[in-house]
């Protein structure tokens, strides 16, 4: 017969079991169940595009499914803000544009680099100047003119307070000297239809993001804000070429709540390493104008805070100079 003592103890121990049973099928090997994926920009533009597709060719190395859910506004900081505050344990993840570390500089919200765990950087995008094809100015010098001579009256789009091409039409504006009129939308998308329809006189955007408009002979590509020339506009010249030493590109990766543990970074940095090797990815990459660049956690994490460091020189004078 078991003592009431003995008794308390099998009762313990049971309970015990039980409750290191319920932890193991709960949580389980990583993954074991769906990811969130967090994208900080309208569906349709390359943020969005670069999410999806990698979130559809890691699914198979992690053995569940990313589901993406885009939570556009104040240039990524709503979707970054909700991302941080997460669970750090995977299943909450998002993209990592240019924009996080951009946010804080801007006032945004109070986030960076630093406030997360980057898993890994996949690509680079060069910005590029688009007029519609009935547009009167044939060159960027021509269009220079027109601004210089008519300060403030020409309209430009772009994907946002604070974007990364709302960024370079600034930057566009200190380095050629003329000054515009700027109309935010919540996406690439959004400012590119907003040109097509004829409501703005120009927009920067993506090299890969207005390619199909170009292709269509819809648009016309005056330059390109780089130093090298865009394999989709080889036959586009540049700010560097030109003599005008400005242009900052979009990049994108991913990023969790800080705090993911290591075995867990590990295995999503290697799921997406496995996705940027893939040849769906390249092409992807080709077609909508993208560079393909791999960083690890660790590289990615150096590379996004000197941006960091850049954007936050760069943007209070900026703001100061458009008021």
């Amino acid at each position: 017969m078991l003592t009431a003592m003995s008794c308390g103890k099998v009762t313990a121990l049971l309970a015990a079991a039980l409750l290191f049973t319920g932890c193991q099928s709960e949580d389980g090997p990583f993954p074991s169940r769906e990811l969130k994926l967090i994208v900080q920009a309208s569906p349709g533009g390359l943020s969005d595009s670069v999410s999806r597709i990698m979130a559809s060719l890691s699914e198979a190395e992690l053995g569940v499914p990313i589901v993406c859910e885009n939570k556009p506004g104040a240039s990524g900081a709503l979707a970054f803000s909700y991302v941080t505050r997460r669970l750090p344990d995977g299943y909450t993840i998002g993209h990592a544009p240019v924009e996080i570390a951009m946010v804080r500089s801007l006032g945004y919200a109070d986030v960076g680099p630093e406030d997360m765990d980057l898993i890994c950087l996949v690509q680079k995008s060069p910005p590029v100047l688009v007029v519609r094809s009935d547009a009167p100015w044939k060159s960027f010098d021509e269009f220079l003119s027109a601004a210089r001579e008519r300060p403030g009256e020409l309209i430009m789009a772009n994907s946002g307070t604070g974007s990364i091409w709302h960024f370079n039409t600034l930057l566009m504006e200190k380095y050629a000297d003329f000054r515009v009129t700027h109309v935010p939308y919540s996406g690439s998308s959004g400012s590119l239809a907003s040109l097509l329809g004829g409501h703005v006189d120009a927009v920067i955007s993506g090299a890969g993001e207005a390619v199909a408009n170009v292709q269509a002979g819809r648009l016309r590509p005056l330059i390109v804000l780089a130093e090298d020339r865009s394999q989709l506009y080889p036959d586009v010249p540049t700010t560097h070429e030109r003599g005008y030493p400005f242009g900052a590109p979009a990049w994108g990766g991913f990023f969790g709540p800080k705090g993911i543990p290591q075995d867990v970074r590990i295995r999503l940095q290697n799921a997406f390493r496995k996705a940027y090797d893939n040849p769906e990815w390249k092409k992807l990459c080709k077609d909508r104008g993208m560079e393909p660049v791999f960083l690890d956690s660790e590289e990615f994490h150096e590379f996004a805070m000197e941006q960091s460091e850049f954007f936050g020189k760069e943007i209070p004078e900026l703001l100061t100079m458009s008021r």
